[in-house]
């Protein structure tokens, strides 16, 4: 069995310097865990000739890179891209908006933003309040960039502390469920029988684990009914 192997882990690295990715895969050391970055520099997809940030393509890398993927962090960089002729300054607010209107399943995800001046990164976000308060005269809590910010969960953090940071998140994403879904993975190519839930059954683990990595709720009901199963087969065995 493959009880010594590492728990693979995912998390997105956003960064304006490319040294970043190098960075990460020598300084992230978690026990246990295999950290797999996936790393993306937005000036990638910067098109000087035009003065246009092409988000489209920007958009189209990350479904690709992602697909089938579970995430569980997203660190970045706080300040990346100035304003281009298409597209306004990409920080990492932006990046958390576009993540958002790629998938819901960012929702659930850890955001460790970072930067070199975290005083810049209050003031931007205070002023962006300041500025939808003026426009809409509403409530200050119905704004939706409070909402979103509620909503997530975002942690802070200067530059030269990111990799602490980071390691910290992923310390505290060794749960149980996690443990299941990667020795599932294991075995992508066998198939579910006899689970006496039509949602499992005759499905490839390969493909019931893409449906987890899109709806976190059904990934939950299927741990549940998992270990309830492996409890009874045991508790049968053992009883014979």
């Amino acid at each position: 069995m493959a009880t010594n192997q590492k728990i693979p882990l995912n998390y997105l690295v956003f960064d304006d310097e490319n040294d970043e990715h190098k960075l990460n895969l020598s300084q992230v050391r978690v026990s246990g865990m295999e950290c797999n970055v996936i790393f993306f520099n937005p000036n990638d997809y910067f098109d000087p000739d035009k003065n246009e940030f092409e988000i489209d393509r920007f958009k189209t890398e990350i479904k690709t890179r992602t697909r089938g993927c579970q995430i569980h962090l997203v660190a970045s960089d706080w300040n990346m891209l100035g304003k281009s002729e298409n597209y306004p300054e990409v920080n990492a607010l932006q990046i958390i908006e576009i993540l958002l209107e790629i998938h819901d399943k960012y929702k659930k995800v850890n955001y460790l933003i970072y930067s070199g001046k975290p005083n810049e990164v209050s003031t931007v976000l205070i002023d962006k309040i300041k500025e939808e308060l003026e426009e809409k005269n509403e409530p200050i809590y119905s704004k939706e960039l409070l909402s979103l910010l509620l909503e997530l969960k975002i942690k802070f953090s200067p530059r030269a502390n990111r990799f602490d940071e980071i390691i910290a998140i992923i310390n505290s994403a060794k749960t149980i469920s996690l443990i299941v879904l990667n020795s599932l993975s294991l075995f992508e190519n066998n198939t579910f029988h006899n689970t006496g839930n039509e949602m499992f059954d005759g499905r490839k683990i390969e493909d019931l684990l893409n449906l987890i990595s899109q709806n976190n709720d059904l990934g939950l009901k299927f741990i549940r009914e998992f270990i309830e199963l492996s409890i009874a087969n045991y508790s049968e065995i053992n009883a014979n």
